[in-house]
């Protein structure tokens, strides 16, 4: 992309404040996306090279605040023009426009020792935090096993990533703790090292291991929890 003047277009009122700069073979687009529910969009940026009467299809090669994107001001886009055109001299129209990002949410998961619910699935940058509750079916001592053939995710390429830190209630990973029947453990896995664009997690894995009232002993596939295609919030 080479000498484009760029202008912006924006679709309905929950898009706001959108500004864009060329910078060398990039587009930089910033913008608010306003909406108090605070559920997540998924955003995407069109162009025209006819001052806004067609538009092409969805830009591909965009990264930042692009799948399922949380409200807020100052969000950010790239488009790395090189990538996507390769070569354009002329005027650029560009339109921002954003949907609610529909997810169809992971049910809770109940072994024989313990039942799981996640709770949010936030990614920042390269790290992605899992919250979830975990409420034991019998008092018992447990925690969460961070090995790797235990605890991890998996992304759309087969690529799999350990946990690299979390906490089991008040506890670290790995570490021991009592808990009582029915009771809920607010808890945490952290994974770093992904890519930003991330968008679904393919398999997430959390192992909870246990004994005392009731066994879910480190080899037991009792102790493994499983999800699916979990979304993953920016």
């Amino acid at each position: 992309m080479c000498g484009a003047a760029i202008s912006m277009l924006t679709v309905g009122q929950t898009v706001q404040n959108v500004k864009a700069a060329q910078d060398d073979n990039k587009v930089l687009i910033t913008y608010d996306l306003n909406d108090p529910s605070g559920k997540p969009y998924f955003v995407k940026v069109l162009m025209s090279k006819d001052g806004g009467v067609t538009f092409g299809n969805e830009l591909k090669y965009v990264s930042g605040d692009v799948n399922a994107t949380s409200p807020g001001s100052g969000k950010k886009i790239t488009w790395d023009a090189e990538q996507e055109v390769s070569y354009y001299n002329g005027d650029a129209v560009f339109r921002v426009e954003a949907t609610l990002y529909e997810t169809i949410w992971p049910a809770p998961v109940e072994k024989r020792c313990a039942k799981m619910e996640l709770q949010s699935v936030k990614g920042e940058g390269n790290k992605i935090t899992v919250e979830m509750l975990i409420t034991a079916q019998a008092d018992c001592t447990a925690g969460i096993d961070r090995r790797k053939e235990y605890t991890s995710l998996f992304d759309a390429s087969g690529n799999q990533f350990q946990a690299t830190g979390g906490l089991f209630g008040d506890v670290q990973l790995d570490v021991d703790k009592k808990v009582t029947k029915g009771v809920p453990i607010k808890s945490r896995v952290v994974f770093d090292n992904l890519s930003a664009q991330l968008s679904t997690i393919s398999v997430l894995k959390i192992s909870v291991y246990s004994f005392g009232g009731c066994n879910a002993g480190y080899s037991d596939p009792e102790k493994v929890f499983s999800f699916t295609n979990v979304p993953v919030s920016k």
